[in-house]
C-alpha cells in the first residue's frame, strides 16, 4: 500500500503491436495464472483473452512453470514436454556435431601443415 513505489509512467503496448513482433514470449508463472494458460494454449482465439490471439503468431513461445500447468489436460503437458525434450537433443546434438566438426576441421589443418 505504500504510494511512493506506484510507478509514475507506464508503456502500454496492444496486442497488434506485439503480433508484429518477430518472436514473442509469454511467461506465466503460478497456480493463479493457471486458467490464463488453458485460455492461451488449449482454446481458440477469443477476444475475451487476447493471450490467445498469440497461437496465430508463428513464433511464439510460452514459458511457465509446473503450477501454470494446473488447468491443463494430461496429454497436452505431456506433448510439450515431449516437445521440449525433443528440442534440447536436436540443440544438444548440433552443438556436439559443431563442436566434433570444429575439432576435425582443426586436425586436419594441423595434419595439413605438419604434412605440407
Amino acid at each position: 500500500g505504500d504510494l511512493t513505489k506506484v510507478p509514475t509512467m507506464a508503456l502500454t503496448v496492444g496486442v497488434g503491436t506485439v503480433m508484429d513482433a518477430r518472436e514473442v514470449m509469454i511467461l506465466i508463472t503460478g497456480a493463479h495464472k493457471a486458467f490464463a494458460l488453458y485460455k492461451a494454449i488449449e482454446e481458440g482465439v477469443n477476444h475475451m483473452w487476447t493471450v490467445s490471439a498469440f497461437q496465430q503468431h508463428p513464433r511464439t513461445i510460452f514459458v511457465c512453470d509446473e503450477d501454470a500447468t494446473l488447468e491443463l489436460r494430461v496429454k497436452t503437458v505431456k506433448y510439450f514436454k515431449e516437445m521440449a525434450l525433443s528440442y534440447r537433443k536436436i540443440i544438444q546434438g548440433n552443438y556436439l556435431l559443431n563442436s566434433v566438426q570444429g575439432c576435425a576441421s582443426k586436425a586436419r589443418k594441423k595434419f595439413a601443415t605438419v604434412w605440407a
